[in-house]
C-alpha cells in the first residue's frame, strides 16, 4: 500500500462577477463618492494641513471597513499573494492621495475634480502598455481631445493664487491621478480572487502606514505642522465622514465594479467625478469656471464618455 498523499495548497478560485448592469451602477456610485468628497475635503483643508487630513480620513475609512468585514463575516486571508496584494495600497490611497491632497489645498475642488478626469486617459495608456488592451485610432484621437480639455483646464490657474487655482496645484493633482490609475491596473486580476471588501481594507491598512511615514517625515523637516490643535469638533467629524465616503466607500464600489468591467472601460465610468465634483463646489463652495475651463471640461468630459462606449464595443 502506497501512503496517502498530502492534498497539495488550493489555489485562489476565481470570483463570480457581478452582472454587468450592477457593476455599472457600482462604478456610478464610487464616482459620486469621489466627486463629493472632493469638496468636502477641499472645506476641512482651511482648518488642518493636507497630511494630517489624510491621516485622519484613512484611520476613518479603515476602522469602518475593518468593521464591516467583521460584521459581515468576510474572509481575510493573510497568507503570501494576500500581503502582495495588499502592497497596491501603496499606489492608492498611498502616493496617489499624498500628492492628490497636497495639490488640492494649492488648488480649487472644481480644477482638482475635472483634472481627475485625466484618470481614465492615464488608465487607457497603462492598459495598452502593461495589459496589453488593444488601443484603436478612434481612441488615440478621442484622448488627444482630452488631454487637450485638461490642458485648458490647467491654464487660467497659471497665475492664480495657492488655493485659488494653481499650476503647481493641478500638477500635483495630475501625479495624483497617474498613480491612481496605476492602482487601477495592478487592482484589476486582485479582484477576481479577492473579496473586494477585504482587499480594500487590506490596501488602505498599507496606504495609512505610507502616509503616516510621510507625515512624520514632514514634521522631522519642518515641511508641515500637525494642525489638530484648536479644530472644532464638526470639522473632525467632517473629516472622518469625507474619509468614509471617499475611501471606505468609493474603493469598495470600485473594487465591486472591476470584477466585471475592463479595466480601461471601468476607468471611463470615472468621467463623472466631476460632474458631481462641479456640482458640489458650486453648491458649497460658491466656486466656478473661466469660460476657457468650461470648453476644456467639456472636451474632457465628451472624451471620456466617448471612449467609455467604443471601449465596451
Amino acid at each position: 500500500m502506497t501512503a496517502p498523499t498530502r492534498p497539495a495548497a488550493e489555489a485562489p478560485t476565481a470570483r463570480r462577477p457581478p452582472a454587468y448592469s450592477v457593476a455599472v451602477v457600482a462604478a456610478v456610485l464610487s464616482a459620486a463618492c469621489w466627486g463629493s468628497a472632493t469638496v468636502m475635503s477641499k472645506a476641512v483643508l482651511t482648518h488642518m494641513p493636507p497630511l494630517t487630513l489624510l491621516t485622519v480620513q484613512l484611520t476613518a475609512s479603515i476602522a469602518v471597513l475593518w468593521l464591516a468585514v467583521l460584521v459581515l463575516r468576510r474572509r481575510v486571508r493573510l497568507d503570501r499573494s494576500s500581503r502582495r496584494a495588499s502592497l497596491s495600497g501603496l499606489l492608492e490611497p498611498g502616493l496617489a492621495y499624498t500628492f492628490g491632497i497636497v495639490g488640492l489645498a494649492l488648488t480649487t475642488a472644481s480644477s482638482a475634480a475635472l483634472l481627475g478626469a485625466a484618470e481614465p486617459l492615464f488608465i487607457l495608456c497603462l492598459a495598452w502598455l502593461l495589459l496589453k488592451e488593444r488601443v484603436g485610432a478612434a481612441m488615440l484621437a478621442l484622448a488627444a481631445m482630452a488631454t487637450l480639455g485638461i490642458l485648458l483646464v490647467m491654464f487660467p490657474d497659471a497665475g492664480s493664487l495657492p488655493g485659488q487655482g494653481s499650476l503647481i496645484g493641478d500638477f500635483l493633482v495630475l501625479v495624483g491621478t497617474f498613480f491612481a490609475a496605476f492602482y487601477v491596473i495592478a487592482t484589476r486580476k486582485l479582484v477576481r480572487v479577492l473579496d473586494p471588501l477585504s482587499l480594500s481594507a487590506l490596501q488602505q491598512s498599507v496606504g495609512l502606514l505610507w502616509t503616516l511615514g510621510a507625515l512624520l517625515v514632514a514634521l522631522g523637516f519642518g515641511l508641515s505642522a500637525l494642525g489638530l490643535a484648536g479644530v472644532p469638533p464638526a470639522i473632525l467629524l467632517l473629516a472622518a465622514l469625507s474619509g468614509v465616503v471617499q475611501y471606505a466607500l468609493a474603493f469598495w464600489f470600485y473594487l465591486f465594479a472591476l470584477q466585471s468591467l475592463p479595466a480601461n472601460v471601468a476607468g471611463f465610468y470615472l468621467t463623472l467625478i466631476p460632474v458631481f465634483g462641479l456640482a458640489a463646489a458650486f453648491l458649497f463652495l460658491g466656486e466656478s469656471l473661466t469660460a476657457l475651463q468650461w470648453v476644456g471640461a467639456l472636451c474632457v468630459i465628451a472624451a471620456v464618455a466617448a471612449i467609455s462606449r467604443v471601449g465596451r464595443e
